[in-house]
């Protein structure tokens, strides 16, 4: 019996995670997933909406195949449909929805005979008390990460990021890593950690280190915590793995999802 390696690649142009198996050529029946991207940010056009499909194991990966050029949808708010435009790359648009915080999405999306759907609310950031400097010991050595104190303004989900403010207030560097992902109740405190904080950025004399929030969605924690890396999910959505809690429903994987983010410097 023939065998073959497995890849499975997702998301072309953004990254590509590979998973690979050895498998009997018939214990692997084609079936044929959406993959959806997409963070909707406040105040920002909802025109970043990736949409392409999962590549059959015997085809050899190829980008123009694997994003889709003819998908029909619409992201619904308010109970009014803004239909989807292609764009390229994989890409469409609603051409005049502006996400607002605290307001509810739903994504439909049909091509051939599959269709997905997913819902998102922009978030409402707590408050943000106070962070500051936490040491801790990891394998024998004294790291340091950001520690932030936040009041949660209902159900959502808080990570943090430790950035290098210019003395200008620029952003000149930003962790591409998550340290934590909290799940939060409405008016309960949590304590939200950065990752480590190199020892370079924290003596450089460029500016001072301070904190970007990020607000997401409740649906974010059980994506986090089930997709297996702590990077900051811009480019991240639509791993292979089987086991990721996505918030697409349907004939598809991936995310659609509500984000916000606030950057406090010290």
């Amino acid at each position: 019996m023939k065998k073959f390696k497995l890849i499975i690649l997702l998301l072309p142009a953004l990254v590509f995670n590979g998973c690979e198996l050895t498998l009997e050529d018939d214990d692997f029946p084609y079936e044929p997933k959406l993959v959806i991207r997409s963070i909707i940010e406040e105040n920002v056009l909802i025109n970043d909406i990736f949409i392409g499909r999962t590549l059959p194991v015997a085809v050899p990966f190829k980008e123009d195949f694997a994003m889709l050029t003819d998908a029909v949808g619409a992201v619904v708010s308010d109970g009014v449909f803004y239909p989807l435009r292609y764009t390229g790359g994989g890409v469409y648009t609603t051409d005049s929805l502006i996400a607002r915080r605290g307001k509810t999405y739903s994504l439909v999306v049909r091509w051939q005979d599959k269709s997905i759907t997913a819902e998102t609310t922009v978030p409402v950031p707590g408050t943000l008390h106070s962070f500051g400097i936490a040491a801790f010991e990891e394998e024998g050595t004294t790291v340091n990460v950001l520690e932030a104190n936040v009041t949660p303004f209902a159900n959502e989900s808080y990570a943090a990021t430790w950035v290098l403010v210019a003395f200008n207030g620029a952003i000149l560097r930003e962790s591409d890593t998550f340290g934590q992902v909290v799940r939060s109740n409405a008016g309960i405190p949590v304590k939200v950690r950065t990752d480590i904080i190199p020892p370079h950025i924290l003596g450089s004399s460029q500016g001072s280190v301070g904190l970007r929030l990020y607000v997401y969605d409740p649906s974010f924690y059980d994506y986090f915590i089930s997709q297996g890396s702590a990077q900051i999910p811009d480019a991240i959505f639509g791993q292979s793995s089987s086991n990721v809690r996505w918030n697409v429903k349907g004939d598809g994987i991936g995310m659609f999802i509500g984000r916000i983010n606030l950057v406090s410097a010290p």
